[in-house]
């Protein structure tokens, strides 16, 4: 009865243990290693949203219509962690510090001076917790029974314990088969029935074993042998030498952190087309880049579009009613034209020169050309220039282009507004 209660007590702490589930940290990642998952949190990842999809890098200088990227791949399904195809076919292993549990059954041989048969039968449980992939520290309680050889009797009993270190030559947490040493100290009572004689003493013990691979579950194949050094008759001189060879199974207790190389993701390709050319107001900067838009015809720009200063426009069609500064439809039309260079580049100074031909005095021509220079102005800031860009200036006959002028041909050429860039 003893030793069933003591078998159930010890089950049921190892079993509420396992429940505790430690957490396990994340493996360290390399520069091409794939991301560690945790099994136990893999439900709660399947409901999360898949991942942002990767923006495609530009080709230098160029422009490319967007493209959609690839929908998400669905969430890998949560495995179960003690599945043997995991560990066929997954990288599974336990991280940091973990426990284990072991039942073991055992063969004893006795020390021939304990006055029974030479052979007896017992159970172990051990509780182990690792430090690393190597050192663990074991404590071990056991119960052993030996027959006394009388009647047949079994009235040797013996409860004992150990707490040993353990050392795994191969990773314990490593899908492989691992020999192993150990060696610790512990104590034992010894009831021997049906006589009175009881007696606990101080043991030591010393062994060598091996762990298989996971076979089923998780769990491990353990098998041992030990030298047990009882100092039960110290005080006599001497102690007893017995040996236990156990064999059972091994539960891991830690949590399985696999690590998953997912599926590469289908790559679509992309074919960059390029945008087509457009310069609306024909200046040779296309419209994404030209900064002064609507550019009239004929004026020079620099990189951004923007007019050039220093250059003088003739602009032909502006016609006035004879000897009068009164614009004429035509000459109205033609200004319109150049009204956007005013309202699209604000920074933009411009000179209006008025010139004549050579009938008339010089008194007389000077004044017109003011006034019909003036008229001009006017009518391009009440198309919505600015009066700070403009400046109106009358030249008269003073820069005639055809001198001495022959025809009626020659005197229209001369007649004649001009826009001079004087600033941007």
């Amino acid at each position: 009865m003893r030793t069933t209660l003591l078998a159930c007590a010890l089950l049921i702490a190892g079993v509420a243990h396992a429940q505790d589930n430690p957490t396990v940290p994340a493996a360290p990642a390399g520069d091409a290693a794939a991301p560690a998952v945790d099994i136990s949190a893999a439900p709660a990842a399947a409901e999360a949203d898949g991942p942002p999809a990767a923006s495609l890098p530009m080709a230098a200088g160029g422009d490319a219509t967007a493209v959609a990227a690839p929908a998400p791949l669905a969430p890998l399904a949560p495995p179960s962690p003690y599945d043997q195809a995991n560990y066929e076919h997954q990288d599974s292993q336990y991280y940091g510090e973990h426990e284990y549990f072991s039942t073991l059954g055992s063969y004893v041989i006795p020390d021939g001076n304990r006055g029974t048969t030479r052979h007896g039968g017992g159970f172990s449980f051990i509780y182990g917790h690792l430090f690393n992939q190597h050192l663990s520290l074991e404590v071990d309680p056991t119960v052993s029974i030996f027959n006394t050889g009388k009647n047949k009797g079994t009235d040797f009993y013996q409860y004992g314990g150990t707490i040993d270190l353990s050392y795994a030559f191969l990773s314990r947490t490593q899908n492989a088969w691992s020999p192993f040493l150990l060696a610790g100290v512990g104590g034992n009572y010894e009831d021997v029935q049906p006589t009175s004689s009881k007696k606990a003493a101080f043991m030591a013990d010393a062994g060598v074993g091996v762990i298989s691979e996971p076979l089923f579950y998780g769990a491990k194949f353990r098998a041992e042998g030990r030298y047990i050094y009882d100092f039960i008759h110290q005080a006599s001189g001497r102690g007893e030498h017995d040996y236990r060879i156990s064999a059972g199974i091994e539960i891991p207790l830690g949590r399985v952190v696999r690590t998953v190389t997912p599926a590469p993701r289908p790559v679509e390709m992309v074919q960059l087309v390029p945008r087509p050319w457009v310069d609306s107001d024909g200046d040779g900067v296309d419209d994404e880049h030209d900064k002064c838009p609507n550019t009239p015809k004929g004026f020079k720009v620099d990189s951004d579009g923007c007019i050039i200063p220093g250059q003088t426009i003739i602009l032909r069609g502006i016609t006035f009613e004879f000897n009068k500064d009164r614009l004429s439809p035509n000459a109205r039309a033609v200004i319109d034209g150049v009204v956007p260079a005013f309202t699209g580049q604000p920074s933009l100074q411009v000179e209006i020169g008025g010139h004549t031909d050579s009938v008339g005095s010089v008194a007389y021509n000077q004044g017109l050309s003011q006034r019909r220079a003036e008229a001009v102005r006017q009518y391009l800031i009440s198309q919505g220039a600015k009066p700070e860009q403009i400046v109106a200036k009358g030249y008269g006959k003073s820069q005639l282009l055809i001198n001495p002028e022959k025809t009626s041909d020659d005197r229209e050429l001369n007649r004649r507004v001009e826009f001079k860039v004087v600033g941007k």
